[in-house]
């Protein structure tokens, strides 16, 4: 008999037991994979961060707003070739978040020299700069809701009370993958000019972006523009694009943790799961584990044969939770894009899903090796005489 048969006829001893082994873990993978799939979103916006771009905020808070007046002083700063500035302005559709979707009020001239990874066409693009009024939406956004150029959208102000209505000018799409499309931007002139505004709240920004000549100057020119603002009532604090994105993620790094927590658990109950499974196997089978070394079979190759029993599990539990995961997850997606706004495409990435399988693999070899070695180290004459 090969190798390869004695293994597959000892995976087949108990059928029932081996499904359900098999079944068990594959949930547990499933859970894995959905507890990553999480994880990776509050990163999302960290990773599609470009490296040549840095973010100006108020050093008090990111709530606090910096005067317009900042924005000709950092374009004329060395190794700045760009610059535009945007405000959060939190609008909903209707009284409630129900069809949440981010909108900022933005410099529409600079906007997308500072953000490339947007484009539109040129008609409509023309035509959102000169309007005052005028907004630029994703696509998702724009599939999500029906809307295209030329249509009007009302949005209720939550920061800046009223009702605002914007002229759709464009839609635009991402020129890479990862380019989020779900963004709702109109022309600051309409935000900034209007008499809904107090004068105390105008000529401010949220923020300023700012594109480098030389990644390898971010932080000269970070450090440029924070000394430049040292000493005004309204200090900067410059970072790059990442590190400002990281900072919303450490705003919930309590539940990010938990997160990691709950999904290395699953983990070590797929251990004990599949190590349950394999060790009451060896119980059963001590005999004939005695019998192959009295017949020749070196230690090596009985512990070779628990792992080989041990891997086919673990594989077969991450196959099956990799298919079963993107079910769970495009669920979860379909939950959150109605109560909190549309997601990236891709929110279930290739690496999640190798890590789940090399985890599987790896607790599973684990979860087998305690009860090879007790099958290698019960001497040949005490494991003839056992009976299962």
């Amino acid at each position: 008999m090969t190798f390869g048969r004695l293994v597959w006829r000892d995976l087949l001893r108990n059928p029932l037991r081996l499904g359900l082994t098999i079944l068990a873990g594959a949930v547990g993978v499933t859970a894995f994979i959905f507890l990553r799939t999480v994880i990776d979103l509050f990163y999302f916006g960290a990773e599609a961060a470009q490296v040549d771009r840095l973010i100006v905020r108020n050093k008090v808070s990111i709530t606090q707003p910096l005067p317009l007046s900042y924005y000709a002083r950092i374009a004329a700063l060395p190794g700045v070739t760009a610059i535009t500035h945007q405000e959060w302005f939190g609008g909903t559709l209707g009284e409630t978040q129900k069809d949440f979707f981010a909108n900022f009020a933005v410099d529409a001239s600079t906007f997308l020299e500072v953000f490339p990874e947007f484009t539109a066409p040129s008609g409509q693009l023309s035509a959102f700069r000169s309007d005052p009024c005028g907004a630029l939406i994703g696509d998702k956004l724009a599939r999500r809701f029906g809307w295209k150029p030329g249509d009007r959208v009302t949005l209720k102000g939550q920061i800046y009370p009223g009702d605002w209505t914007f002229n759709v000018r464009g839609i635009y799409t991402g020129t890479r993958p990862g380019a989020d499309t779900t963004l709702f931007v109109f022309s600051y002139p309409c935000l900034n000019e209007s008499a809904q505004l107090p004068e105390a709240a105008k000529d401010q920004a949220g923020i300023y972006a700012v594109r480098v000549d030389d990644p390898a100057r971010s932080g000269e020119v970070a450090a440029a523009i924070d000394g430049m603002f040292a000493n005004s009532p309204y200090p900067t604090k410059t970072e790059s694009e990442r590190a400002f994105q990281l900072g919303f993620v450490a705003m919930s790094s309590a539940i990010v943790t938990a997160i990691r927590v709950v999904s290395t658990v699953i983990l070590l109950i797929i251990l004990l799961v599949i190590g349950n499974t394999l060790a009451m196997g060896v119980r059963e089978r001590t005999r004939d584990l005695a019998t192959l070394r009295a017949m020749g079979f070196r230690p090596g190759k009985v512990v070779l044969l628990v792992l080989a029993e041990s891997a086919v599990i673990g594989l077969a539990a991450a196959a099956l939770g990799v298919l079963a995961a993107p079910s769970l997850v495009n669920g979860f997606a379909r939950l959150i894009a109605s109560q909190f706004g549309q997601l990236p495409d891709n929110v279930m990435q290739v690496r999640t899903l190798v890590l789940s399988v090399l985890a599987a693999l790896a607790v599973s070899l684990l979860a087998g090796a305690v009860p090879a070695l007790r099958a290698v180290r019960l001497p040949v004459a005490e494991g003839l005489r056992k009976v299962a």
